[in-house]
């Protein structure tokens, strides 16, 4: 899901185009260059720096010198991509500035995050669930995301595929699942999530018939 759909209050992403002037003189020649991550220990015990490194182009590219321009576009992207990796585990006043600078085995790429507060859900409301009948707490146990998780993205939507697995496995074969929606309020640092839910009649096996000839022995 999109988390940050609600979200009318995105946070800064760049530091100022100053910060990814390249050193003096080298713009006409190939760059090697490493990179560092600064400021993660926020969001320690979470994946965002293997999310981010699965997809970084800085470290895809590694390999391959870059002049300055192309190094300028590599960090930008890799600043928003490790914005939107916090993001997803719920920091959304996350913030990431990317900056270039030299030092005698070349260039150095800082990615300087802020991951500000992680926030959590306040409210889970899955509407409909009730229609289930004595199901319905099993059903809710189903979805594993509660109140006081932080809102953490794959989460939701692993919960989704478990209540819609536990729907059909208790009988309700037709049951529906909704558009969600989520709520984010950047002052108290939470968010609410409301998932619509449609069971549908119970459904149960009528008479089992077999056809055909059997198979030769």
């Amino acid at each position: 899901p999109d988390l940050g759909e609600a979200d009318d209050q995105p946070a800064s992403t760049n530091g100022p185009a100053e910060a990814l002037r390249p050193p003096s003189g080298t713009d006409a020649v190939g760059l090697s260059y490493r990179l560092v991550l600064e400021g993660l220990e926020g969001a320690a015990g979470t994946p965002v720096e293997t999310l981010f490194r699965q997809n970084s182009v800085l470290l895809a590219d590694r390999s391959k010198r870059a002049n300055a321009a192309t190094l300028d576009r590599r960090a930008r992207a890799d600043a928003e991509l490790l914005r939107e990796a916090l993001r997803s585990e719920g920091f959304y006043d996350a913030a990431v500035t990317p900056t270039v600078a030299a030092d005698n085995a070349g260039s150095v790429v800082t990615l300087a995050a802020q991951p500000g507060r992680r926030y959590a859900f306040s409210a889970v409301d899955l509407p409909g669930l009730d229609a289930a009948g004595e199901d319905a707490a099993a059903l809710r146990t189903s979805f594993a995301v509660k109140p006081g998780d932080p809102v953490v993205a794959q989460n939701v939507i692993d919960a989704g595929v478990a209540l819609r697995v536990a729907l059909g496995r208790l009988g309700f074969a037709l049951a529906e699942i909704g558009e969600q929606e989520i709520v984010v309020d950047h002052q108290s640092a939470t968010a609410q999530l409301v998932l619509p839910v449609r069971t549908g009649s119970y459904q149960r096996f009528g008479r089992l018939r077999v056809s055909g000839d059997p198979p030769l022995g």
